[in-house]
């Protein structure tokens, strides 16, 4: 047995070892792993705990949050196949980074028919990559089109309340003439849940016509929706929005993820008094967290913006129908959408 082998079979021992926690010194082995050390540890994940897979998930996803040069993807997409829903929207969510095109008939499966809600929905959110990628160009048309219309028929059907917003937030991304009206629907409920993906959608889709309604849900009781209305403030880099969220800072209170999302956002904004603002702050402030934070928010500043660090803080298709030739649904006439129903206004959580 090669040293390497060998070192790696003294990591999977680590793994099922359950009279002691995982070494986190351990945590990087799993990143870019070999055929070999791919096959070995496909061979006892099934023998691997429910808890000890969550942990080491969990692990995996902080630490690529923090370090850019790992990459956990050919373990993520091994354990999407795990017969635990928990361990599959973690792995899900540990392929955030991964663009490659093949996941994004997997997603589309598991979004359509897995049956725990908490997958199909973090599935949804995944496919939000693919459309974003699409806009850019950096996907083909007909994946595309099939991946957008996926996930409007989500929107419009007859699925859980939870994966249906989901969908709708990743359909933010799209520049469908659809996706405005499924917004608006979405905005028409006026309820939390489905205010929060609306704005989530809106913040995605940059598009100036949404100000006016940023600017109204600014003013929201509701901390969730206010929370999501910060965000998309920011996003847009709406101008109007700059005084109410310094106004605001005054107000947050103990709540720290809302100041912080209101100092992100200004950075995203821009402008002499929210420089002016934010270097009072740092001047003053004795929490470490939010010194940090305001040294982030501040070099955003000077970059003008550009960054998309934001997403620091967040502390089905019938095959049978409009097929063209080649096994793709093509969409591209408005007139082959569906309508768009009334969203369910009592969608409850489950």
């Amino acid at each position: 047995m090669s040293e390497n082998l060998a070192n790696f079979t003294h990591i999977l021992e680590a793994l099922t070892n359950y009279e002691q926690p995982f070494p986190p010194r351990m945590l990087r082995s799993f990143s870019d792993l070999t055929t070999l050390h791919l096959r070995e540890l496909k061979n006892i994940w099934p023998e691997v705990k429910r808890e000890r897979k969550i942990a080491l998930l969990e692990d995996l996803e902080t630490v690529a949050e923090s370090d850019t040069l790992v990459s956990f993807d050919d373990l993520a997409k091994m354990a999407l196949n795990d017969e635990d829903a928990a361990v599959r929207v973690l792995s899900i969510r540990l392929l955030w980074e991964c663009e490659e095109t093949r996941l994004l008939p997997v997603f589309t499966e598991l979004m359509l028919s897995d049956p725990a809600e908490d997958v199909r929905a973090a599935a949804a959110s995944a496919l939000g990559k693919f459309v974003l990628l699409g806009e850019l160009e950096a996907i083909p048309d007909a994946m595309r089109i099939a991946n957008v219309q996926n996930l409007i028929d989500v929107v419009v059907g007859e699925e859980l309340p939870m994966v249906r917003r989901r969908a709708l937030e990743s359909l933010g991304f799209s520049s469908h003439p659809k996706v405005s009206e499924l917004i608006e629907h979405a905005l028409a409920q006026d309820e939390t849940q489905w205010l929060t993906s609306s704005l989530c959608a809106i913040a995605r889709s940059a598009d100036e016509r949404w100000s006016d309604t940023v600017l109204k849900y600014l003013e929201s009781a509701d901390g969730e929706v206010l929370f999501e209305a910060i965000r998309a403030a920011g996003e847009m880099g709406i101008e109007d929005a700059r005084n109410p969220l310094i106004e605001k800072l005054e107000d947050t209170g103990d709540d720290q993820d809302l100041r912080l999302a209101i100092i992100w956002s200004l950075s995203q904004i821009g402008g002499e008094s929210v420089k002016k603002k934010l270097e009072e702050l740092a001047e003053k402030c004795t929490d470490d967290e939010e010194s940090e934070w305001l040294e982030k928010a501040l070099d955003n500043l000077e970059l003008g913006g550009g960054l998309e660090a934001m997403e620091m803080l967040d502390l089905d298709v019938d095959p049978d129908e409009s097929e063209d030739s080649d096994g793709e649904k093509d969409f591209e006439d408005e007139d082959d959408l569906p309508e768009v129903d009334d969203l369910d206004e009592n969608d409850d959580e489950n």
